[in-house]
């Protein structure tokens, strides 16, 4: 029988200054059975060399490791097989934020204990450092300029960006943090952060890179700014703008709204913003999607008001069902090309809502839909409904045949639907082409040539 691990006690020994290691880590490492440091290349290494106390480093394994992810494997064996016959402790400098730690912890599940002692971090000290210019630290949030690439800056909360290994790494902050700063706001920089009582510099943000040392101890701290001073926003800046539009002392006609009135708006916004994406103005089509995303944020808000639900549930109904309809990208379905993907779509859904019947996937069409629009939807999920698909020769024959018999209006709306058809197993857009020729006789009309 195995004989069970004994415990691992990472310790934290703050920045590589070697004045910030709290007292309860340096009796932990002085008491240590067995003492693995990450590297030596800290200060806090010196200070146990003079003391006599003896201890190993995980050095070696980074000349010895391929890439990073081999080096915390290596590290993490390297620790375990200790923990079999003694106590250890394993000493970073920031465990929280250390990559060799999660993977111990990921490994050690089920074979041996493992526990943090915790101490200062880089990013409180930088934070620390910033308090005489009267900067607001709370609700710190702490980021590594490497791992901004998957993130988004958030402007509600003050943030301490470290590791600024270089101008270029530092240029990639500046335009991270240009997305929703003014370039002109000022961030702190700090040379060293690493450093007990390190100073910090006001500087504008566009000249973040064009400071004077960068290393792994630099850091930069970026305060939080009120949507009302910055000129751009976030998603989050116009929930609060409607929450102080809705709420006590905000708009009386905002305050006034329901979800039936704002029915039009959407309707209309929509509708706008569906005739900017046949244009060629980004400036005009992100404004038209703003508003139309007003919309959605203040249905939201009136849903919270009344218990029902929250842009939380909105967010979290689209990204489910957004995974759900995509097992090609989330699930390793396997697909041939975009044409399959359109199967794949229709699978996903049918096993959300369930068994329906031909009649139901047709009621389900929005009666608020333009009529090109909701008829072709309507005939296509007829013909899905029955295993059908859509021929161009029948289609065409059949629209010539009900556009010559078109003599009243009963007549007439059939001959659409039969070009609605047409469209269909043309692959094209109904509403789409009747919109385009429409304005291309405007624009002639306009132009004095029709």
């Amino acid at each position: 029988m195995e004989k069970p691990a004994h415990e691992i006690l990472v310790v934290a020994l703050g920045p590589d200054d070697g004045r910030l290691v709290t007292l309860g880590a340096l009796q932990a490492l002085r008491g240590a059975k067995r003492l693995v440091l990450r590297t030596a290349r800290h200060a806090v290494a010196d200070l146990l060399l003079k003391e006599g106390v003896r201890f190993e480093t995980l050095d070696g394994l980074y000349d010895a490791s391929e890439d990073f992810d081999e080096l915390t494997a290596a590290a993490s064996e390297r620790l375990l097989f200790a923990a079999r016959e003694t106590d250890v402790c394993y000493a970073v400098s920031e465990p929280a934020n250390d990559a060799t730690v999660r993977r111990l912890a990921k490994e050690a599940q089920g074979k041996c204990r493992v526990r943090v002692l915790g101490g200062v971090s880089l990013a409180e000290n930088a934070a620390c450092a910033v308090i005489p210019f009267g900067v607001d630290t709370e609700n710190l949030r702490t980021l590594t300029a490497l791992s901004l690439p998957a993130l988004r800056p958030a402007a509600d909360v003050p943030m301490v960006i470290t590791e600024l290994n270089d101008a270029r790494l530092a240029a990639d902050v500046k335009l991270w943090l240009c997305d929703l700063f003014d370039d002109e706001m000022t961030v702190y920089f700090l040379p060293d952060a690493a450093e007990q009582g390190c100073t910090a510099e006001p500087v504008p943000l566009y000249a973040l890179d064009r400071q004077q040392v960068y290393d792994h101890r630099t850091a930069v701290f970026v305060p939080a700014v009120p949507y009302g001073e910055r000129q751009r926003a976030g998603y989050e800046d116009l929930v609060a703008v409607v929450d102080r539009l809705r709420g006590p002392g905000g708009c009386p006609w905002d305050r006034q709204q329901t979800h039936e009135s704002l029915r039009r708006y959407m309707i209309e916004e929509a509708c706008e913003a569906a005739e900017a994406m046949a244009g060629d103005d980004p400036e005009k089509l992100a404004d038209e999607l703003g508003d139309v995303l007003l919309q959605v944020v203040l249905n939201s808000r009136i849903g919270r008001e009344h218990r029902a639900f929250t842009d939380r549930d909105v967010t979290s109904a689209i990204v489910r069902k957004m995974i759900a309809r995509h097992p090609h990208v989330f699930a390793g379905v396997a697909v041939s090309g975009a044409d399959a993907v359109n199967g794949v779509w229709e699978a996903a859904k049918e096993k959300e809502r369930g068994v329906q019947t031909a009649a139901e996937r047709m009621a389900e069409v929005p009666l608020s839909l333009p009529g090109l629009m909701r008829a072709q939807k309507v005939l296509r999920r007829q013909q899905r409904a029955h295993g059908q698909t859509a021929d161009a020769r029948q289609a065409k024959e059949a629209f010539v045949r009900l556009a010559q018999a078109a003599e009243d209006g009963r007549s007439l709306g059939e001959a659409l639907e039969a070009a609605c058809a047409l469209a269909d197993a043309l692959s094209l857009d109904a509403e789409t082409c009747l919109r385009s020729v429409t304005a291309e006789r405007v624009d002639k009309a306009c132009a004095g040539k029709g």
